[in-house]
């Protein structure tokens, strides 16, 4: 069952979704028919999910564990249908530079920020890789290739900081970023840009104009 969900999540059906997250509360026990008495005593899963934990433990073989667990779940559902959503925006070089700087700001070590970006520039998902030595925050083509295919951006932006205080890219961060077009234009994906930070300063290889000779070489 959690194979199916790794590979095909979105085909379960309502009874199969909470088989699965059923197994996390109730251990060592078939969860399939307290799955199917749950839909069957409240009708579909927005209700069940909307239940007290006094009324799911009014179900045989629900405890007070397992109904906690459920109303927890319906509790962050609810939190995210009722809170506005606040997505991270990286359309024009304002936007970059200050998310970068409160981002990198206060940074000693080295750390490397992908942003994978729709097509009006909304984040859809943030890779962070950091660590204390330079040499070994990156990120491999074989990594990026599967993050390509499981996010489908539009857009790809890089960021890292030099924390040795020299603002100008060095020849390894060029071919990284080698790398980092070949692996995108296998997918389509654009490359915005590459930004490092350094001492409070901020480089840019789109404002520099050396995105585009990236770019064209590939």
């Amino acid at each position: 069952m959690r194979d199916k969900l790794f590979a095909h999540g979105e085909k379960l059906t309502d009874c199969e979704i909470l088989e699965i997250l059923l197994f996390d509360a109730i251990s060592r026990k078939n969860t399939n028919p307290v799955a199917h008495l749950l839909l069957d005593s409240f009708g579909d899963l927005q209700s069940v999910f909307e239940a007290t934990p006094r009324l799911l433990c009014t179900l045989a073989g629900i405890g007070p564990r397992t109904a906690e667990y459920i109303y927890l779940i319906g509790s962050i559902y609810r939190r995210i249908s009722e809170t506005p959503r606040n997505r991270i925006r990286l359309y024009s070089a304002y936007d970059v530079s200050e998310h970068v700087r409160n981002r990198f700001a206060s940074l000693a070590e080295e750390r490397l920020e992908m942003y994978f970006t729709d097509e009006d520039g909304f984040v859809l998902c943030t890779k962070i890789v950091a660590g204390e030595d330079c040499a070994r925050v990156g990120i491999s083509e074989r990594q990026l290739d599967y993050l390509l295919k499981e996010i489908a951006p539009q857009g790809v932006l890089l960021v890292h900081n030099h924390p040795s205080g020299v603002l100008s890219p060095s020849a390894q961060d060029d071919e990284s970023l080698r790398k980092v077009f070949r692996t995108c234009n296998t997918y389509g994906v654009a490359v915005r840009d590459c930004v490092i930070c350094a001492g409070g300063e901020i480089y840019s290889y789109y404002l520099s104009g050396r995105l585009e000779s990236f770019r064209t070489a590939q």
